[in-house]
């Protein structure tokens, strides 16, 4: 993990940038009557995306090449909207997407531009809220005069996670996987998808990584459920994510009161109280790795630990990956 990204973007591009996975996305979630229209060929993953800058933080997409039975080529446009509640302006964000596929497709030949292929636009939706969100453009114009209502798009296929039965997310199990976890679920489905990810693949670390990173959860509570249930590999990789994490100064899902605290903070705009809970989350994270490390701290050390300045605290973090022992982490003359 050289670089943070948005966790809703990087799990949703693991899932669906891997041909395989992506052509059973495509049979699974598109209706029978453009899915008959597919070859066999798996899709091809066009590099680049359309989102608006601002909206990257909430928004993912992928756009990938299909050959028909036709012996044609369309697009499939796949938008992933990782809000908790629907945005009703995404339509229109839909509509000014498609055009730039297509004028980036057309380029400056006019031979293109006569001959546009088809784009099959979807919408993934896992947020908690219900979809409220207008089916197509032509439903937001305020007329019911159909000669006037001009549309760039007539509309997208929903897909909402959050709506649809376990099964029925996908046949593929590391998709279903994914989207479980997209879910908010899979704490509550952790055999079922500790069974549908190989052990050593990516895609396994990358949905542990979103776990940790989007997900409430404590991880002494989880340890000990992963150990409960045997996955004795699952429990190690969770350390070894939770210390790369942390190099990297993503702290949230590391522990529940802290990580709550930290979001309603930056949500408010509150400084004093984003640092109290980066400090507080720092003291408690530099805690739990020195016990994965040297075992259980003596009272002394937590106490130095609670009462710690939090430079001080970022000193010992620094030393703790590499410190032989616990004295070498507290040893008087390191910087501070």
């Amino acid at each position: 993990m050289a670089e943070l990204h948005n966790p809703h973007d990087t799990l949703f591009r693991a899932l669906l940038s891997d041909p395989g996975r992506a052509r059973d996305f495509l049979r699974d979630h598109l209706p029978n009557t453009i899915a008959g229209q597919l070859a066999d060929a798996p899709p091809e993953i066009v590099e680049g995306g359309f989102v608006d800058e601002a909206l990257a933080g909430s928004q993912s997409d992928l756009l990938m090449k299909v050959a028909l039975t036709s012996g044609t080529d369309a697009f499939v446009y796949v938008l992933a909207e990782h809000k908790s509640t629907p945005d009703p302006a995404l339509p229109l964000q839909l509509a000014s997407y498609m055009v730039r596929i297509w004028k980036r497709y057309a380029g400056t030949g006019t031979a293109r531009l006569r001959a546009l292929p088809p784009i099959i636009p979807v919408v993934v939706y896992h947020g908690a809220e219900p979809w409220t969100v207008p089916d197509s453009l032509r439903d937001m114009i305020a007329t019911d005069d159909p000669d006037l209502a001009f549309l760039p798009g007539a509309g997208y296929i929903l897909r909402n996670l959050r709506a649809m039965e376990i099964d029925a997310l996908s046949r593929n199990a590391a998709l279903r996987a994914g989207f479980i976890t997209l879910r908010q679920e899979a704490l509550a489905f952790l055999a079922e998808i500790a069974g549908s990810l190989p052990e050593g693949t990516d895609l396994r670390r990358q949905v542990l990584e979103y776990v940790l990173r989007v997900y409430n959860v404590d991880l002494d509570a989880l340890r000990t459920t992963l150990r409960t249930g045997g996955h004795n590999e699952l429990e190690a990789l969770m350390g070894t994510i939770a210390e790369t994490l942390l190099e990297q100064g993503e702290v949230r899902g590391l522990a529940r009161g802290e990580a709550r605290g930290l979001a309603r903070g930056e949500a408010r705009g509150l400084a004093r109280g984003k640092a109290e809970g980066e400090a507080k989350g720092k003291a408690e994270t530099l805690g739990r790795l020195l016990e994965r490390r040297f075992g259980p701290l003596p009272r002394d050390i937590e106490t130095r630990i609670a009462a710690a300045e939090p430079d001080r605290v970022e000193a010992w973090l620094d030393a703790v990956l590499d410190a032989p022992d616990l004295a070498a982490v507290f040893a008087e003359g390191r910087p501070h």
